[in-house]
Parts: structure tokens; sequence; C-alpha cells
């Protein structure tokens, strides 16, 4: 890929750069949200780290972490994020802050759980791929929400809805 990029101009290569981050950053949090557990470690370096606040170590062992225990818990999760700055740091490192809204359910204890926040990335490109290299997680709000999913009676959805479910029956992986 490097060499395709050579021969375009600096802003652009820099745009493909940055949306190689970009994507890196969401195979993570979908495969945190469907519990895909090799998507969301192959976001970070084996080198890589990060800092969870409950977990500090290796990335991918974070992934684990929370894979675990997102199991033990049964809660459904959507990750929201915007706001992604990225900035360019050299051809082979980037700083990268991206503002994220996870949303827990917990169906069987009807409650929803919403903790919102930034993650601080330092990224980096080896032979051409982009991934996380250090994460600092920075929390910024918490709030807890009573009530159970009931998409049937507060939206007026019909029987025929698709829902989300977990890696690999969540519809994202079906043929297309």
């Amino acid at each position: 890929m490097a060499n395709e990029l050579d021969n375009l101009p600096k802003v652009v290569r820099d745009l493909v750069e940055k949306q190689n981050i970009y994507e890196n950053l969401m195979r993570y949090v979908r495969g945190q949200d469907r519990k895909d557990l090799a998507m969301m470690q192959s976001a970070y370096w084996p080198d890589g780290t990060d800092d969870h606040a409950a977990f500090v170590g290796n990335g991918r062992e974070f992934c684990q972490w929370a894979y675990d225990g997102q199991k033990v818990s049964g809660h459904s999760a959507l990750h929201h994020c915007s706001n992604v700055l990225i900035e360019l740091d050299g051809e082979n490192q980037a700083k990268c802050e991206s503002v994220f809204l996870y949303v827990m359910i917990f169906a069987d204890k009807n409650v929803t759980k919403v903790t919102g926040g930034r993650y601080r990335d330092l990224c980096e490109k080896r032979d051409g791929e982009w991934k996380i290299l250090r994460r600092v997680c920075i929390f910024d709000y918490a709030h807890e929400l009573e009530g159970a999913k009931d998409f049937f009676g507060i939206f007026n959805m019909p029987a025929t809805t698709v829902f989300g479910d977990l890696y690999p029956n969540d519809p994202i992986y079906q043929e297309w």
C-alpha cells in the first residue's frame, strides 16, 4: 500500500492514512459491541498498551479481560465514536483523540448504563498498517437509567424487526 501512496499528493496521502487510522478505531468498537475478540485485539499492536482505569496493561490482554467480563455480565452494547481528531506525527505515528459514548443494556436487570469519555490513542504504522500502540481512556461521563429495552412498546416496532446480536450471529456477519 505504501508504494501506491507514494505517487499521490501529500494531502491525499495524509487523508488515506487518517482514514486507515479511523477504520482501525471502528474495527475496535465493532469488535467490542459484537463481542468479537479477534476483531477487538486486531486494533492493537502485540506490544500495545491500554489504560482503561480498571485494567492497565497490554492492549490485547485488555480486550480479553473486557471480553470475558462482558460475556459474564450478558449485556448488549453500542459504542458511539465521534469528534475523531487525528494528527499525523511523521510517517509512522499519529495522535488520535476520539469521543466515545458506551451504552450497556442489561435487559435482565432492567437497567441501561451509559459511560462517555475520550480515547487518547498513540497509533503507529508498521509495514503499511496502522494500529494502537498506546491508549489511555479518559472518562468524562457516567449515568444509569432504569428500564429494560422495550423496542416494541417504546417504538411500536413490528415483530419482523431485525435486532443486533453477538458475533457470529449479528446480521453484520451474514452474507450481504
